[in-house]
């Protein structure tokens, strides 16, 4: 076993990068055991964890597992998710503190009692042998193929699995992570903290968001790891100097489709290849791939995959629990342990890196009073650039408006009703009011009708 993942790093050689301030590993190990031992004193075995901060979720995230709780990770602030996730939860911890329109509080909080916070290597005699459970569950919320959002529970030797599984594949060790994604989601929590941790790497704490902050970073640290999305490289993959793309040694990118072309332009202009990672919040990582080397997937070597009878992957692993085998939603074309993408069956669609259900939007529409039906559907503007869209059918006494102000005002409701679930970068970029939906004699949606509203 390359990394024991279950053993807690109290001699830890990583160093957080917050802003200007450089943290050594060994002062946050530190800090972990004394905030788990504070963590220990609540019977409260629960926990929701919701925090904006990297460097303070990455304190809470293992704090919790050293003080053997349970961890329920919320997808974002908006109140709905916070609730949804509070129904798995006895207790809140980081920067929400959940509460309902009146102000009562839905969970107790919990508040770091800093006066009462020892740094000393004594703390270490308060948890024995500074283990992790094996069977302490994380809890991660994302939309399931009935386009509910579902929590999913997995264990942490699902994610030690994992971790020492990337460890192998990908034994490089470059010295800095720096990453674009968010913490909040199971490729950011892997890749930029779990992995990065225990395999003794510098963590920058910022999010990237512009080139700008990339340069400026490796004019300092150098053999940097960039973790990434689709989005942000095919944004930026002409914009990188030769300094940076010199001290940048690996580039990983998962949580949507990388485009052929960004991948080819990445090694036309930085001349680096682009390692992609395939997979899901349920099964973890399933496979990788260089496509501009070769464009088919290759499944992690932990993992055994067949086809069932609509062409959908089954995939079992040791990165499932044990004894499961899990059905994807993805059609696939199997050549022994390669395979292609052939699309989706349901209508749960990635947008910015995000798993959006097209279902559940839609129900959210139909609760408000002045709409009767809608359809939610990505519309191709053009051959490199595509918009989710909405098709709202209004209730009788409803008139269509007639003019600009009336139909933003009406966008405007509909989005706020949105936004109690939705982040504002998953709202349809464009919207069209009619009496009723195209159906066919059949009762199906006619698409081309409703491509051509937008036309």
């Amino acid at each position: 076993m390359i990394i024991d993942a279950y053993s807690f790093p109290i001699n830890n050689q990583s160093v957080f990068i917050c802003g200007e301030q450089k943290i050594s590993g060994q002062q946050w190990a530190t800090e972990c055991i004394a905030l788990a031992r504070e963590i220990n004193r609540y019977s409260e075995h629960n926990w929701l964890l919701y925090q904006d901060d990297f460097y303070q979720y990455s304190q809470y995230f293992f704090a919790l597992l050293l003080a053997n709780k349970n961890i329920i990770l919320a997808q974002s602030n908006q109140l709905e998710r916070l609730k949804q996730a509070a129904t798995h939860a006895d207790i809140s911890i980081g920067s929400a503190s959940l509460e309902n329109d009146q102000n009562e509080q839905l969970l107790p909080h919990f508040t770091v009692n800093k006066n009462g916070r020892l740094h000393s290597e004594a703390l270490a005699s308060d948890l024995q042998n500074l283990t992790i459970n094996a069977n302490i569950t994380i809890t991660l919320f994302t939309s399931g193929s009935t386009g509910e959002a579902k929590a999913i529970k997995k264990y942490w030797y699902q994610l030690a699995n994992e971790i020492e599984c990337l460890q192998r594949l990908f034994p490089h060790q470059g010295s800095c992570v720096l990453s674009t994604v968010t913490h909040k989601h199971i490729y950011g929590l892997l890749f930029k903290l779990i992995w990065p941790v225990f395999t003794n790497k510098q963590i920058i704490c910022e999010t990237i968001e512009y080139p700008e902050q990339v340069e400026h970073y490796c004019q300092t640290f150098k053999d940097i790891i960039l973790v990434s999305s689709p989005s942000y490289l095919a944004r930026t993959s002409q914009q990188f100097s030769a300094q940076a793309i010199i001290n940048i040694s690996e580039v990983f990118c998962s949580g949507g489709a990388l485009s052929a072309n960004v991948a080819t332009d990445f090694l036309t202009y930085n001349q680096q290849v682009i390692t992609e990672i395939y997979g899901s919040t349920e099964t973890g990582g399933i496979a990788w791939r260089q496509q501009s080397h070769k464009p088919q997937w290759q499944l992690f070597p932990e993992h055994q995959a067949t086809l069932a009878k609509d062409n959908t992957m089954v995939l079992k692993s040791n990165f499932l629990a044990k004894g499961e085998i899990y059905k994807t939603d993805d059609r696939v074309e199997l050549e022994g342990r390669f395979f292609h993408l052939l699309g989706r069956v349901d209508r749960i669609i990635k947008l910015h890196e995000k798993r959006l259900s097209l279902d559940e939007m839609e129900r959210e529409l139909n609760s408000l009073p002045k709409i009767n039906a809608c359809h939610c559907f990505v519309l191709d503007i053009s051959k490199s650039k595509a918009a989710l869209v909405a098709v709202v059918a209004l209730e009788k006494h409803c008139a269509i408006p007639d003019d600009a102000t009336k139909k933003k005002n009406l966008v405007s409701e509909c989005k706020h009703a949105l936004l109690s679930v939705f982040e504002p970068s998953l709202q349809p970029r464009k919207w069209r009011f009619v009496q009723q939906l195209p159906f066919n004699s059949q009762g199906k949606l006619v698409k081309t009708e409703l491509v051509n509203l937008f036309e």
